[in-house]
Order: C-alpha cells, then sequence, then structure tokens
C-alpha cells in the first residue's frame, strides 16, 4: 500500500506489523519482554516515549497489585498512527491523523454510578496499569491500541521528549495544587517546600516556581540535591535545615516520615499536599492538635483532573527551568535486551523509554 493510500485509509504509514515486542510485568520483581498483537482495526498511536513512573516501581515491587501479566507504561507520548471514522477518542477540537498527542492514563467506563454521576470512575480501566487482557494497552510497546473515551491532548511538535516526558505528572501535581488552593494552582508569590526531588517533585517545584514564590527542596540523596541545585533550586539534605516555614509544603517524597516532618515545616494556617504516599508503606505518629492549633490543612491527592493535562504540556513545554536536564536515564527501547533493568538501575533524576 502507497503511503498517499494509507493515509486516505485512516494510516500515517503502511499497515502495522502483525505483532510487536513489548515489557510485561509477570509479578513482583520479574518483568519480561514478550510479544503481542497488533489489533487489526481501531485506533493506533506510534509510541514516541514513554516514562518510567514511580507508580511502576512500586507494581515492579508488588506494593500494588495489578492483573497480571501486565503491560506497563502510563506517561505516554505518541503520534495517531491510525484513525479510522468512528474512533471515540475524547479531544478538545477533532483529532487528526499523524498529531502527536498525550493521552491521559484513565478511561472512564460510562456505565458505572461514578460515570452516571459525573464523579470518579468506579471501574475505569487505566493504560499500563489495571488494564486485563492481552492487547496493547500500555506504554512499554512501539504501538498502543487507544479505547473509545481515551482522552488525547496535543503536544507541541517543537517541544523536546525530555520535557513534554513530564507532563503526565505535571498533570498529577497541578489535580493536586487545585484541589488545594483552586483553579490558579496556587497563590501567587507563596513561598514552598518540596519534599523529595523525583519526578513530582520536580514537578511540584516547577509548578511551585511557576507561581512566583520561592521553593526549598528537602532531599537527603546528594545526586538529587545537586540536580536540584543544577535546575535552579536551593537543596538541603534535612528539613531541619530549611531555613523558614512555609505556607504551603508538598510531600512527594513517598515515605511515612517524610508526610509527618512537612507538617513542622508549615507556617501558621498552611497546607500540607500529599503527593507521595500512593503505595501502603506504614504508618507514622503524628499530632493531631498541632493540625487543629495551627489551623493547618492538609490535601491528599491521588486522583488527577483532565482539565489540568492541558495546562501540565503547557507548563513543561514553556517553564523557563531546564527541565530536560531532569531526565538522567534514557533507554532505547529496541536496545534494552533486560527490560528489568528499568527497575533495578538507580536513577537520580526521571528515566524514560525511547522508540525509533
Amino acid at each position: 500500500m502507497s503511503s498517499l493510500n494509507a493515509s486516505d485509509a485512516g494510516l500515517l504509514t503502511d499497515p502495522p506489523p502483525a505483532a510487536v515486542r513489548v515489557f510485561e510485568l509477570h509479578g513482583p520483581g520479574t518483568v519480561r519482554a514478550g510479544s503481542r498483537a497488533v489489533p487489526d482495526d481501531g485506533v493506533l498511536l506510534r509510541v514516541e516515549t514513554t516514562g518510567v513512573c514511580g507508580t511502576d516501581h512500586h507494581f515492579f515491587a508488588g506494593r500494588i497489585p495489578v492483573p497480571l501479566p501486565c503491560l506497563l507504561g502510563h506517561e505516554v507520548i505518541g503520534r495517531l498512527e491510525r484513525l479510522p471514522d468512528g474512533h471515540g477518542l475524547v479531544e478538545t477540537g477533532e483529532p487528526s491523523l499523524g498529531d502527536r498527542v498525550l493521552i491521559a492514563p484513565g478511561v472512564p467506563c460510562g456505565d458505572c454510578a461514578g460515570c452516571v454521576r459525573e464523579e470518579r470512575c468506579l471501574d475505569r480501566p487505566c493504560y499500563g496499569m489495571t488494564m486485563t487482557g492481552d492487547g496493547l494497552t500500555g506504554g512499554f510497546s512501539p504501538l498502543m491500541e487507544l479505547l473509545p473515551g481515551t482522552r488525547v491532548y496535543r503536544v507541541p511538535e517543537r517541544a523536546p521528549a525530555a520535557r513534554v516526558v513530564f507532563a503526565e505528572p505535571m498533570a498529577c501535581v497541578l489535580s493536586a495544587l487545585r484541589k488545594a488552593f483552586g483553579p490558579r494552582y496556587v497563590p501567587r508569590g507563596m513561598d514552598g517546600v518540596v519534599l523529595g526531588f523525583g519526578a513530582l517533585g520536580v514537578c511540584a517545584a516547577v509548578a511551585l516556581t511557576a507561581g512566583g514564590g520561592a521553593v526549598t527542596i528537602v532531599e537527603p540523596d546528594p545526586a538529587r540535591r545537586s540536580l536540584a541545585g543544577r535546575l535552579g533550586f536551593v537543596a538541603v539534605a534535612s528539613a531541619a535545615e530549611v531555613p523558614a516555614q512555609a505556607g504551603a509544603v508538598v510531600d512527594a517524597a513517598g515515605t511515612p516520615k517524610a508526610f509527618a516532618s512537612g507538617l513542622g515545616l508549615l507556617g501558621w494556617s498552611g497546607t500540607l499536599v500529599e503527593l507521595g504516599n500512593f503505595a501502603d508503606l506504614g504508618a507514622v505518629e503524628v499530632k493531631p492538635s498541632d493540625i487543629c492549633l495551627r489551623d493547618l490543612r492538609v490535601i491528599g491527592s491521588g486522583e488527577t483532573s483532565y482539565d489540568d493535562f492541558g495546562p501540565a504540556i503547557g507548563l513543561v513545554a514553556t517553564t523557563p527551568v531546564p527541565l530536560a536536564d531532569a531526565v538522567t536515564d534514557v533507554h532505547a527501547f529496541d536496545a534494552l535486551a533486560d527490560p528489568q533493568e528499568l527497575f533495578r538501575t538507580p536513577t537520580t533524576g526521571k528515566a524514560m523509554v525511547r522508540f525509533g
């Protein structure tokens, strides 16, 4: 089939292969390369890059149960490779063949009580997280099938992949900040503290900086503190070194101990935004009187709003913070013989898988 005929038939290139190589989770501590069939119809996304998320690490470690085998990968940027009529994708404008897009990992089922009430979907499949079966439903694959109802968001053509790979975690951060402070995300000029400088911590620091406030990073790992300094942030090794109490603390460290220390870093009427403890890592003691008598607020966030993906893409594409420098590990999919390296090799900054 010529490229012209392929385009006329709703294909960006010639027909796709019958099967592709994928990275599958088969149990705690076991990720293997496998092969999955490419569906004959429906929307196909040709994956450009997929970020390795902290959630993926929790799946690998067995801290969050998922159906097995599971095709991981939900921080996905790609190009619409096949777009048939009646595709069912949801976009601000009509999607077009060849568009460079980000997918929102969650796909509402449309039928459960939560969907009917336009609240949280109670039975939502999530790309790279909870989808069952043998479909191409995760981003550690060169092609993905996109189900009807999938939300896609256009990504600027000139924005480097090493920037836009932060868009999905940035949407998580912006959704948390919206819950805490409203649709402007952060009060103008509010100073903040970020606990932990993994990908969520990087995004939180960028978002707080965009509000015009000063940001201090608390990160015990010296390599990550050095990375924070290269990105233009002040970083200290412990909460005891934070120079002043803040109006907002974002916990992206992912440890119960960090949550407890975050309360102590807040000024009167401050807000702790809890983003890091999305797996059960145990309990920690806190004094409720500290929250009550100092008028503190604690905002937990495990759900991302679709409304925040667009602003997240805009922020990671345009922030003056040299965000691409926070990508410290880039893995070529075809050259990665053992996908366990994605989870067993320590990373200082963001890791991503590159295709093509």
